[in-house]
């Protein structure tokens, strides 16, 4: 709902920007609904973005704080409908960094846009030495 609202906020603008009259010919609208469209998505695409890079460095800060601030950009992502993934599960999602072992740490959190199903910010993983027959992402 909230992309179909930007759109619709942004087709009266993209009109006007067209030159398109009171009764816009078929092709001027269709234009001035696919810019209006790519426009919001682009907007919510650097939005997300960013937004997914202070929650990783947020998350990645320890302290005392830091159960506020999650809660609170947890309740944003939510919102947002961006999923923050801290199960190294899904490979795809993250970059391993550096060490050796079977096993990973998590490092940084991937982000995930639930709408398009593509990742916004990948995670970060490092491999260590895990206790004998303990798969990757299991806990010790």
């Amino acid at each position: 709902m909230t992309v179909i609202k930007g759109v619709a906020a942004r087709v009266p603008e993209a009109l006007e920007a067209a030159g398109a009259e009171a009764a816009p010919p078929a092709g001027a609208l269709t234009a001035a609904v696919r810019r209006a469209v790519l426009d919001e998505f682009r907007t919510r695409a650097q939005f997300a973005g960013r937004l997914a890079e202070i929650d990783a460095l947020l998350w990645s800060r320890a302290g005392d704080s830091r159960e506020t601030v999650e809660g609170a950009m947890t309740a944003h992502l939510r919102e947002l409908r961006l999923l923050r993934v801290t199960e190294p599960e899904e490979s795809d999602r993250f970059v391993v960094t550096e060490g050796e072992g079977d096993a990973f740490e998590l490092l940084s959190p991937a982000y995930v846009d639930e709408l398009t199903g593509k990742v916004i910010l990948a995670g970060q993983l490092r491999r260590i030495a895990g206790p004998a027959g303990m798969k990757a992402g299991e806990e010790a």
